[in-house]
């Protein structure tokens, strides 16, 4: 099972900003709260790996986890939110390349709102909701039930 995170609040999420494809908005400090809820949340349940989207929001959440849980940081490009330029069905992909790859049980992603609620839509067969910042998302594979924790910030 894939454990979904999505980054902490970015100072372009404070703006109402579209932010895309864009790398370099980064986060708040509530943001970095946020990702420490996100790390103290996952402490118990055996992550081994730990992927994370390319833009600086999503990698400092990551690096945040990361240094809680002893890992290492991976970088994937899949991961990325849906682009300015691009249409839901181009994440739709991407994501189902993510899914589509042997991951160990309690890899985590840390991604953006809609490619997660993408990714929550494909496991779980319901409608695609975002993710909350800083939230942790999983489908559990045989019930395809959704558990959602929030930060506590």
């Amino acid at each position: 099972m894939i454990l979904w995170v999505r980054h902490g609040q970015s100072t372009w999420n404070v703006l109402d900003r579209l932010q895309g494809h864009e790398l370099s908005p980064p986060l708040t400090d509530l943001g970095r709260e946020q990702a420490q809820d996100a790390a103290e949340s996952l402490a118990d349940r055996g992550v081994v790996r730990l992927l994370s989207s390319p833009a600086t929001r999503a990698l400092e959440t990551a690096e945040v986890i990361a240094a809680h849980l002893g890992l290492e940081v991976e970088v994937e490009p899949l991961l990325l939110e849906k682009g300015l330029d691009e249409n839901y069905t181009n994440v739709l992909v991407r994501v189902q390349q993510v899914l589509d790859r042997d991951l160990p049980d309690h890899t985590v992603a840390v991604s953006h709102g809609d490619t997660i609620g993408l990714a929550v839509g494909l496991l779980s067969g319901q409608r695609p909701e975002p993710a909350a910042n800083g939230s942790v998302t999983s489908v559990d594979p045989e019930t395809r039930e959704v558990a959602v924790t929030l930060p506590r910030r």
